[in-house]
């Protein structure tokens, strides 16, 4: 079916140029053509005068100049231009035969008319191209409106979304791609630590249940264990939270990404003094408290860019923090900020630049 479609296209691209080779082959008096120009000029002014747009004398001089060039017109010898027949003839045949040739040629050597199709899902698969992440997220987006049954398609672009700043997408993308692809440990947790970020680290009670469907299908799976651990916490049961994070720790691997987080939190529990980041230590703190103390933060982080603009490191924690807070007015304020700070610095400036054009 697409050979005789690429026939079609070839046919109509050959034809167009044909069109004009077709045409009989006249020969054009250029003399006879200027003369009736300047004739008709006369018979403009002329009208013109009758009908009172042209003053007598200006129409006069109007004429004058007029019949000065069709008689010096008169006097040139005449000239024809005629088409050459054989240089038509060469076009013709390039047209029928060097170009669906030279576009056949191109498409064997680049082409492969054996390539099966390859389907949506497998396509998704494929790692994007970074420089164009965003667009590529624009086009799978669009993709779920015409085909909002894609279970694969909500998966893929869910973690983009959270890691975006657009909390509220990702825990939709997740929710509909649990639903339409099934139920697994993983789906559960994803869709927990989603709901949880955008609670600002607060274990939410529809999270508890996502984490606790997890542990139901994996009674071993960590990042669902470790989640219950945290709200343990959150919620004042140090016995339990204490106990989930000692299993956690004697069943994790000795190279587990997640164990230090572990120990961390296990380490406030008991009493000792954690490590440097106090983000362990905030997550367990009463709403009101623990909201109060994540302004604080952003706040102090904004007053010191104020003095110390060249950081842009400090800057992207800005931008991030305040979509997330949702103080999207701020956000855009930041940016605008940023980008007078680091005015001089061409790298920095490309980062900002990446982050607003992640989030659109």
């Amino acid at each position: 079916m697409i050979w005789i479609f690429f026939a079609l296209l070839t046919g109509a691209a050959v034809m167009a140029i044909l069109a004009p080779l077709a045409r009989s082959y006249v020969a054009r008096d250029e003399k006879t053509a200027d003369l009736a120009f300047f004739e008709n000029q006369i018979s403009e002014i002329n009208h013109d005068l009758a009908q009172g747009r042209l003053l007598p004398e200006d129409a006069e001089i109007a004429r004058a100049e007029a019949a000065r060039r069709l008689l010096r017109q008169q006097s040139l010898p005449a000239t024809h231009v005629a088409q050459s027949r054989k240089l038509s003839v060469a076009a013709a045949l390039f047209a029928i035969v060097f170009v669906p040739a030279i576009a056949i040629g191109f498409y064997l050597y680049l082409g492969d008319a054996q390539l099966e199709d390859m389907p949506l899902a497998a396509r998704l698969k494929m790692a994007p191209n970074p420089t164009d992440l965003a667009g590529a997220v624009a086009r799978i987006e669009r993709h779920l409106i015409e085909h909002p049954d894609d279970g694969r398609g909500y998966e893929v672009v869910a973690p983009y979304l959270l890691r975006t700043g657009r909390g509220e997408d990702a825990v939709r993308a997740y929710a509909e791609a649990l639903r339409l692809l099934g139920p697994t440990a993983e789906r559960y947790a994803a869709l927990g630590e989603a709901r949880t970020i955008v609670a600002q680290g607060r274990v939410s009670p529809l999270a508890q249940q996502d984490f606790e469907a997890a542990v139901g299908l994996d009674p071993n799976y960590a990042m669902a264990n470790y989640y219950l651990g945290l709200s343990a916490m959150q919620t004042g049961s140090k016995d339990k939270a204490i106990e989930i994070f000692t299993k956690l720790i004697e069943q994790a691997p000795p190279n587990a990404p997640y164990l230090e987080a572990v120990k961390s939190q296990l380490d406030l529990l008991r009493g000792v003094a954690p490590g440097n980041d106090p983000s362990q230590a905030i997550a367990q703190l009463p709403d009101q408290e623990r909201a109060k103390v994540i302004r604080g933060m952003v706040d102090r982080l904004a007053a010191r860019l104020t003095t110390k603009g060249n950081d842009v490191e400090g800057w992207v924690k800005l931008i991030r923090a305040y979509r997330v807070l949702s103080e999207n007015e701020k956000a855009q304020q930041a940016i605008k900020d940023a980008r007078k700070a680091l005015a001089g610095d061409k790298a920095a400036l490309a980062r900002i630049d990446a982050l607003v054009k992640d989030a659109n």
